[in-house]
């Protein structure tokens, strides 16, 4: 089976634990996109990370589109969206069915 995993601030992924999903607390960018490639090879089917280090992985999210799996997706950071993810979902959106829904 398949596992789900958050990277993001503590006060972002603690509050998962509660309902039992894994995680993994990333203070920077950097660390984030270094927790990412370290997960790719592993047994996780869904990775959420914050939205503040979108930008620090966006790239490695890219390479990955074509894949299955994982499937990663951004979550709002404590402080709120930043509005990143949505946008690229608007993109991707509008790339797949034409219109754009937003």
């Amino acid at each position: 089976m398949k596992k789900v995993i958050c990277l993001g601030k503590y006060e972002t992924v603690f509050p998962l634990k509660a309902i039992g999903m894994e995680y993994r607390v990333c203070n920077t960018g950097e660390e984030a996109k270094e927790a990412l490639i370290s997960l790719i090879s592993e047994n996780y089917g869904l990775i959420f990370i914050e939205e503040d280090y979108f930008q620090s992985v966006q790239e490695i999210v890219e390479s990955l589109r074509e894949q299955s799996s994982p499937a990663i997706t951004f979550i709002p950071g404590a402080g709120g969206s930043t509005g990143q993810a949505r946008e690229k979902l608007r993109s991707i959106l509008l790339k797949a069915i034409g219109i754009d829904i937003f």
